[in-house]
């Protein structure tokens, strides 16, 4: 009898441990290391990296380093899946100048790496002819175009759309559809005049200088809010919100363009 009791503890504790290794998403996560750079601190690397900077402790701990001020440019520190941030999406294109802030635009940007991991608040920047390609877990492909501010917040709520903001330029999207078909919203785009929520389709969204957004629907549908007024759009429609007030009546755009694989 107690052997079997043990045997049933084991199995429990090698489940319990297999769930720790994924991410909200659904995601297999695995310990990162990360080499410490010029003009890093403790600090930095802790909103970078933890679910929570203020477990900056456990991180120190895990690396057997008594003291906080021996972080030093050129230290390896180990990173454990039980200490990291769920990774939302991963960078799969990369062309031009694009750089990336993990510590949602409070510390130094760096440029952004083809496959790099991207947490939640991580934002990215896009200049002159830079653009990039994110796979975002569970949704589909977001091509954040030039001269743009994006941030993956991920999701609000286990379970609920993921959530992404434009605070400046243009994106598209090509979101996986749902099987079977459903009416909920899977990935949700904020800006500062909008909010589009999105079941399964492909769209642009563009900002304008005054942050007026145009949002354009090529296949599926979007649902775009702004005031309190929600106007749905369908494949070839698209629709105008100045900021501050309700979404325009859709209208007819040209053919549409296919978003295409770099």
């Amino acid at each position: 009898m107690r052997k079997s009791i043990t045997q049933s503890i084991l199995v429990l504790i090698i489940i319990f441990s297999q769930f720790s290794l994924f991410a909200e998403g659904g995601e297999a996560l695995e310990p990162i290391t990360i080499t410490v750079q010029k003009g890093e601190t403790l600090s930095l690397i802790s909103e970078r990296h933890l679910s929570d900077p203020k477990r900056w402790p456990e991180l120190l701990k895990h690396n057997k380093i008594p003291n906080p001020d021996l972080i030093k440019p050129g230290l390896s520190l180990v990173v454990p899946v039980f200490l990291r941030k769920a990774v939302v999406g991963v960078t799969e294109f990369v062309m031009g100048q694009v750089e990336w802030n993990g510590t949602a635009g409070k510390g130094p940007w760096v440029p952004l790496k083809l496959g790099q991991e991207l947490h939640p608040n991580d934002q990215i920047k896009t200049s002159g002819k830079g653009k990039t390609d994110v796979q975002i877990n569970n949704v589909g492909m977001v091509r954040i175009l030039t001269n743009s501010h994006f941030e993956v917040k991920g999701e609000d709520k286990k379970g609920g759309p993921v959530t992404v903001a434009l605070f400046k330029g243009s994106l598209d999207a090509k979101v996986n559809k749902s099987n079977p078909p459903t009416t909920e919203h899977k990935f949700s785009i904020v800006s500062p005049s909008s909010t589009a929520g999105v079941r399964g389709t492909e769209f642009r969204v563009e900002l304008d200088e005054k942050l007026s957004s145009t949002i354009s629907c090529f296949e599926g549908v979007v649902d775009v809010g702004a005031q309190g007024k929600t106007v749905e759009l369908t494949q070839g429609m698209a629709t105008f919100v100045e900021k501050g007030k309700t979404p325009v009546q859709p209208y007819k755009i040209p053919e549409a363009p296919r978003l295409k694989e770099e």
